[in-house]
């Protein structure tokens, strides 16, 4: 059995995004094509006699016991009927409050290396119904493929065959916006329902539909960007500089505050990032590439 285990937990963006009615539950159905990037958190766990302790570089994430890496670990230690502890070290370079689903990502992370420290283990189906009850976006993380449609919450998986890699600029503002803030704008936009989306009734999203980047690209759309761009015109801006670099495509991933561009090669990702980045000293910006395959955990 292995003692410790590290891993890298990857980013993500949505290249597509829509909000529907809201559910029974509080929650509103979406339709989302998701992708994973290669901006990484850092995670090492390590079994210990007893406990649950987490140790975070990088960001102030407050209360650590608030923090979806110590809930998982509860949750998982809990449902194995498991006495024996884990200390956490999370380096955190994902931005917090952009859109790119690092607290989940890190939420699976940790999920995956429980899984690789303590017999017997969790099967996929208890995995999949912990993922789902610390948030929407956990499940993705620990899916088949960097690359899968996403429906109901978001957390109703379809993996597909990952898109040849592509470079990816993501650009950030120092000002998170909070997902629920992003609801509420939404909402009243629609006149408080939510019962549609922006666009009437859009093409289904359909894995036939995700097969290469032109098809996605002609799909690409997020349902939050009018309503937060009407208030963070700082946002739009952001938006129309990266257009004016001739991407694949470029929006906003999640409910905000990163834009990202898709571009079709290096060269063009470079000349964009040289041109961007003096224009977000206050911000961050990264360019990284999509991913055609999970980061794998290492025994350390």
């Amino acid at each position: 059995m292995k003692r410790a285990v590290a891993v890298e937990a990857p980013a993500k963006v949505n290249l597509v995004l829509r909000v529907g009615a809201r559910r029974a539950d509080g929650y509103h159905n979406v339709d989302t094509l998701f992708a994973a990037v290669g901006l990484c958190d850092r995670l090492r766990v390590e079994r210990v006699a007893a406990g649950i302790t987490v140790e975070v570089a990088g960001a102030d994430l407050g209360d650590p016991r608030d923090n979806l890496v110590y809930r998982a670990a509860r949750a998982y230690l809990d449902a194995c009927g498991e006495r024996g502890g884990v200390a956490i070290r999370l380096e955190k370079r994902i931005p917090v409050g952009g859109g790119l689903g690092g607290g989940s990502s890190d939420a699976a992370a940790t999920l995956r290396c429980l899984v690789e420290l303590f017999e017997p283990r969790a099967d996929v189906t208890a995995l999949t119904g912990m993922a789902r009850g610390l948030g929407a976006d956990v499940p993705f993380f620990l899916s088949a493929s960097p690359l899968a449609l996403g429906g109901g919450r978001g957390d109703q998986l379809t993996p597909l065959p990952p898109l040849p890699p592509r470079p990816v600029l993501l650009v950030g503002s120092a000002e998170g916006v909070g997902t629920a803030w992003a609801y509420n704008l939404l909402a009243r936009g629609r006149g408080g329902g939510m019962e549609e989306s922006s666009a009437g009734q859009p093409v289904p999203l359909i894995p036939a539909g995700c097969r290469d980047w032109a098809t996605v690209a002609g799909l690409a759309r997020n349902d939050f960007e009018a309503p937060i761009f009407a208030v963070r015109p700082d946002l739009r801006e952001t938006l129309l500089s990266l257009r004016d670099t001739s991407p694949l495509l470029a929006l906003m991933s999640g409910s905000g505050s990163t834009i990202f561009a898709v571009y079709r090669d290096e060269q063009s990702a470079v000349r964009a990032h040289r041109r961007i980045q003096p224009l977000h000293a206050d911000g961050h910006v990264h360019l990284t590439t999509t991913l055609s395959r999970f980061p794998a955990l290492r025994p350390v």
